[in-house]
């Protein structure tokens, strides 16, 4: 069946190549049209059927939108008539921003009602640490948004509009520090770097691998074969995405990087076997060489690409939407840079010969690390549990990250204007709950909304994440300074709040229009783990149903909670897809070695560096994400693949030598060779991403370069030496 294979594949190549050809210029022409689909809505995060976020929306659409931006003035003085003016002009151009649905600010409250109240008005829970901070030098505007209604691409341009009008205020006020934030801009921004990073490092990361391609053959013929077989495959990739329709926002950079740096990794093994076959045949014809580099490749090349695929398919089980788009897209492409790969390696083996040279002098090296495993294999054991277990001490420092603004790095502006927000007025983290009244009951009870301000108190003294708080309350006591203590004297207000301009908005903030529902806000701080988080928004919805009683459901969301859920859900779901890769990639170990204990071995050789680079993210302080996460399964896919070209080989040369130190000693001297370039190759493409502006995407790319040099050190120390150890003992 394999022979069939590798005849075919030969007789075959030239209308496989040309199609391949053909569909990457419709590819690139679709791309260069049409366009990726993207998507800049929170939905686009999620599942189809997504129970917390089903909860975020109708909060949203029950009551007041509670997606918001906020432009923030800040200055050497307390607010005067000056900065009073400048809030109403800002104020009045961001209205004419079709999605913003309403602006706040004390600029909103009339000159006489500002002085009559004086200090008694700025210190109201509805402005101080909303519109005003406490020492009155720092004034905002509230802008409401209308939320997922106009869809993904209309928040762009508003974000983009809103940017112009604040960069314009600050070029006409230079002694007045201006700034925009909040989660609806945040949102863009992110959206925003990422399509930034796409252009700049897909190539750079393109042309870092053809310059390692270069260093590692010094020949025109390999760079080409590999680097075309990388851009055809993520062309094609991409090409399908547009012609499904598939949103690709926040996955693109990773997927082109990716596929392009693992299909040209492929090709490098292909390459050196190759040049052997143009070493050890050299009378063959083109033909006759590229089948017997077919003979000896195509098994292993495949295992590779499929243990890849099944770390990368793993994921799809995530309920996050993007994830198990990336996980889907990187399959296909990673296939299908099999296929090319196959078919292009006998385009190269038809050309020229390859020169008999020895690059890079590798030799002395590899001969030594086989003669330290075969010589002193319990020093290398050894030496690896004593490096391992310094390594791996780091785990129990692992810090699972769900801050937003930690997703940007240190300097950015959108992380600077979150803490410029949190010291000056109040936190931007949103939890909500929602108190509803049973069989049909309405909440316009006195006693109930007495009990909801004193259970809004009470959590902001017994909980250190929790800043301010908003209830009803605050609202009718802008009628009246107390409380409703009767529930006439709540319908009053209710009545007379109605009847005020803009009394009916601020009403909804925190009751439903039907009135079978209350509003609780709570304004958190960041720096807490995903769990922390959690725990305290669900103690609090506790609280709040032994407080409020039976006649009453609680439930809580806002977008603290949601995005909290988000990572957890996330973090969830890798763990299961790390469970699930680990027998996929041993099956297929299994299948092409047809070695229980060599496939046990296989297993140990590769868990090791995902262990090791958990630790180090440990000891590194490096916060598992929402990226990071997926490192577990596509770390191991990747990790494997050198592990599988070396017990082929090594298979093949005891089959015919019969001794293990020499089969060792020539599967190094072989596959060594194709197993360092790869991992240069590998890492040096991922390198680039360490520079990205989205954290989760700079870590993701220094930690898979830390887990291929760890795959790197086990493969060809480790290995050999468990390979000589078990022999002995068996």
């Amino acid at each position: 069946m394999a022979a069939r294979i590798e005849h075919w594949i030969v007789r075959v190549h030239l209308p496989l190549l040309v199609i391949a050809a053909i569909a990457t210029l419709v590819s690139t022409t679709a791309l260069v049209t049409k366009g990726l689909k993207a998507d800049y809505r929170l939905e686009a995060f999620v599942a189809t059927h997504d129970e917390s976020y089903e909860r975020f929306r109708h909060l949203l659409e029950e009551f007041t939108s509670n997606e918001f931006a906020l432009v923030a003035i800040h200055g050497a003085e307390p607010v005067g008539p000056k900065e009073v003016k400048l809030l109403g002009d800002i104020s009045a151009r961001l209205r004419r921003i079709p999605a913003v649905e309403r602006c706040s600010s004390i600029a909103d409250i009339p000159p006489l009602v500002r002085i009559a109240l004086g200090d008694r008005l700025l210190s109201h829970p509805l402005l101080a640490g909303n519109l005003i901070s406490e020492d009155q030098r720092t004034a905002a505007i509230l802008c409401q948004m209308s939320a997922e209604a106009l869809g993904g691409e209309q928040r762009r341009h508003s974000v983009a509009r809103m940017k112009e009008i604040v960069a314009s205020v600050r070029a006409a006020n230079p002694n007045i520090e201006i700034i925009l934030t909040g989660p609806y801009v945040t949102l863009i921004d992110m959206y925003a770097y990422v399509d930034q990073d796409l252009l700049v490092f897909s190539i750079a990361a393109f042309v870092l691998t053809a310059v390692s391609l270069w260093a590692v053959f010094q020949r025109l013929a390999p760079v080409l074969y590999a680097g075309s077989v990388g851009a055809a495959a993520i062309l094609c990739t991409l090409g399908v995405a547009v012609a499904l329709g598939v949103v690709t926002s926040l996955i693109t950079q990773m997927i082109v990087i990716l596929i392009i740096v693992l299909a040209v990794a492929n090709c490098v093994h292909l390459a050196v076997g190759a040049e052997e076959t143009d070493a050890i045949m050299p009378e063959a014809t083109g033909g006759g060489r590229a089948i017997a580099t077919l003979q000896r490749m195509q098994a292993p090349c495949a295992a590779v690409m499929l243990t890849t695929a099944a770390g990368f398919g793993s994921v799809c089980i995530s309920e996050i939407a993007p994830v198990r788009r990336f996980g889907a897209l990187m399959v296909f492409g990673l296939l299908l840079a099999l296929v090319l790969a196959l078919t292009g390696v006998v385009a190269l083996q038809r050309g020229s010969r390859a020169a008999a040279v020895h690059r890079w002098h590798l030799g002395g090296l590899l001969a030594r690390c086989a003669g330290a495993a075969v010589e002193h294999p319990w020093l290398v054991i050894g030496a690896f549990v004593a490096g391992s277990a310094a390594v791996a001490a780091g785990t129990p420092w692992l810090r699972f990250e769900s801050d937003f603004v930690k997703n940007f790095r240190r300097g950015s502006e959108v992380r600077r204007n979150y803490r410029f927000i949190e010291r000056n007025l109040s936190p931007l983290g949103s939890v909500e709950l929602v108190v509803r009244a049973k069989a049909g009951d309405t909440v316009e009870n006195a006693q109930l909304i007495q009990r909801a301000d004193k259970l809004a108190a009470e959590v902001v003294r017994d909980n250190a994440m929790v800043k301010k708080s908003l209830t009803l309350a605050d609202a009718l006591t802008l009628v009246m300074p107390n409380v409703p203590a009767t529930d006439a004297d709540l319908k009053a207000r209710l009545t007379l709040l109605h009847a005020l301009p803009d009394g009916s908005r601020i009403l909804r903030n925190f009751i439903n229009d039907d009135h079978t529902a209350l509003r609780l806000n709570f304004r958190c701080i960041e720096g807490y783990n995903v769990y922390q988080k959690l725990a305290a928004c669900e103690r609090i919805a506790d609280e709040a149903r032994r407080e409020l009683g039976d006649r009453y459901t609680v439930e809580v969301t806002g977008l603290y909670y949601f995005y909290a859920k988000l990572v957890s859900n996330l973090l969830r779901d890798q763990y299961r897809a790390f469970a699930l890769t680990l027998p996929a990639i041993a099956v297929v170990i299994w299948l092409l070695i047809r070695s229980l204990w060599l496939t046990i071995i296989a297993m140990i050789v590769n868990v090791l560096p995902v262990v090791l680079c958990l630790g180090a993210m440990g000891w590194a302080d490096i916060p598992v994400n929402m990226t990071s996460a997926m490192m577990l399964s596509v770390a191991m896919g990747i990790a494997v693949d050198d592990t599988l070209h070396y017990l082929w080989r090594y298979r093949r040369e005891l089959a015919t030598c019969g001794d293990r130190t020499t089969a060792i000693r020539r599967a190094h001297a072989s596959v060594g060779r194709a197993c360092i370039f790869t991992t240069i190759v590998i890492t040096g493409g991922f390198s680039i991403l360490m520079l990205s502006h989205f954290l989760p995407t700079a870590y993701f790319g220094g930690l898979v370069g830390v887990t291929m040099v760890g795959a790197l050190a086990a493969d060809l120390l480790l290995l050999p030496t468990l390979l000589m150890v078990t022999q002995r003992c068996r």
